[in-house]
């Protein structure tokens, strides 16, 4: 039988295609090798994390789980006989910059003043900031993109992957805290104030006096879910009751509704972080002068938290936020107490991914089981969350369970090599 043989016409045809697709490859190759800011790289990177996104993976529940104990007749869960753990680091918001980096002025509340010196501008009808150039985040980079964008805006041009390699050397780390943001801030040569309980016309307010800010919020993105998200504002319009930001998921100039933002800005009670340099100095201080103090800041928060669960008592979020707001005032007892009771209305399962003010609080009421299983039941399915594995391990510890502690601190370490608090707790092993 003889061999089948294409006619001319096809065998050239086919030679064209065969050409084509290695010449497109080779070109897309240098494309995405040669111009890594380029928009059409980006967007191809965007593209490939929603793609990604959408492939199959475990199952993941879909509340954090309830406490372990039942309250007793005062109110209070049970408490584990337990060795203190002084070691605990002070609340994220606290916690000082890195030591290679310039101090920032000292952090607190939130409440818009009533009177400006007069070198403040007022809050204006409407403020567009001066054009920042876009960039999409490639896989769980949500942080360190805007984090790059903020930068921008100070003539600092650090790429994403650069940001990323100081906050999160392990690629598919799930979340950057606003400290670690903060830190790598210091490190360009720039100041920060991190703050909770802010208020759209603190945001405002800010806006109008040329800053820009970085609010931590939810997203909800099917299929994924709820997930947190930074985002960073540049501009307001107050007529339409918006405000614009510079999104890593969704792109440049997105508008979000004032009460959009807030109802997102809620799940993290707030939290906002403030980049600013030398120049600016003295107009932020003035301008959050009101907030320097971390009691009152916290007061506040706490006093708003409870107004918002009055206002709907199955707002498990206004609880969590109490609870944050108690281990801010160092109420331990009374922040587990609301980090019970938000869990027990049902939060997200991915909550304590961003935030982990229920390991601190029922840390020292000596609740180490409870940590031990709440940290358990998010690492079974991410194991790469760092900071899950560091409060194990001290609970680990305040339960005599020493060879298990050391190897939590050695795996948040693992994935984490600039995690302070773990290599602290590893260095100072006993």
């Amino acid at each position: 039988m003889n061999d089948f043989v294409l006619p001319k016409p096809a065998r050239d045809l086919l030679r064209a295609v065969v050409i084509g697709v290695v010449i497109g490859a080779i070109f897309s190759a240098f494309v995405l090798a040669n111009l890594q800011s380029d928009l059409l790289q980006q967007k191809f990177m965007s593209l490939r994390y929603r793609v990604a996104a959408l492939l199959p993976h475990s199952a993941e529940p879909q509340f954090v789980p309830t406490p372990l104990a039942a309250p007793t007749a005062d109110g209070r869960p049970p408490t584990d006989d337990a060795v203190p753990t002084p070691e605990l680091p002070n609340h994220p918001i606290t916690q000082q910059p890195a030591p290679t980096a310039p101090r920032s002025p000292s952090r607190a509340p939130t409440r818009t003043p009533t009177t400006l010196p007069p070198e403040i501008t007022p809050i204006l009808p409407t403020v567009a900031l001066r054009a920042i150039k876009p960039d999409y985040q490639r896989w769980n980079n949500c942080g360190p993109t805007t984090l790059g964008m903020a930068l921008q805006y100070f003539g600092k041009p650090d790429p994403q992957a650069e940001i990323a390699a100081f906050t999160k050397p392990n690629p598919d780390d799930r979340n950057v805290r606003p400290d670690e943001l903060a830190a790598y801030a210091h490190r360009a040569g720039l100041h920060t104030i991190i703050r909770v309980n802010g208020t759209l016309d603190r945001l405002k307010l800010l806006l109008s006096n040329g800053v820009p800010v970085i609010v931590e919020t939810a997203l909800v993105k099917q299929p994924q879910g709820w997930m947190g998200h930074y985002r960073l504002l540049i501009g307001y319009d107050a007529t339409l009751r918006e405000f614009n930001t510079m999104d890593s998921y969704d792109g440049p100039n997105v508008k979000i509704s004032f009460d959009d933002l807030d109802a997102e800005w809620e799940t993290f009670n707030r939290l906002y972080l403030v980049i600013y340099d030398d120049a600016q100095a003295a107009r932020v201080r003035a301008l959050l002068a009101d907030t320097l103090d971390d009691q009152t800041m916290y007061a506040q928060a706490a006093a708003r938290a409870r107004a918002d669960i009055a206002a709907d008592p199955q707002n498990a979020f206004a609880q969590f936020n109490l609870g944050s707001s108690l281990v801010g005032l160092k109420r331990y007892a009374d922040a587990a107490a609301a980090f019970d009771q938000a869990r027990t209305l049902g939060l997200p399962w991915r909550m304590l991914w961003y935030q982990h003010d229920p390991y601190v609080a029922y840390l020292r009421v000596g609740r180490n089981e409870e940590v031990i299983a709440l940290a358990d039941s998010l690492l079974s399915k991410t194991d790469d969350l760092e900071e899950s594995h560091y409060y194990k391990g001290l609970a680990l510890r305040a339960l005599g369970r020493a060879a298990e502690a050391r190897r939590e601190f050695e795996t948040a370490l693992r994935y984490n090599k600039n995690y302070r608090d773990a290599l602290n707790a590893l260095t100072n092993y006993k």
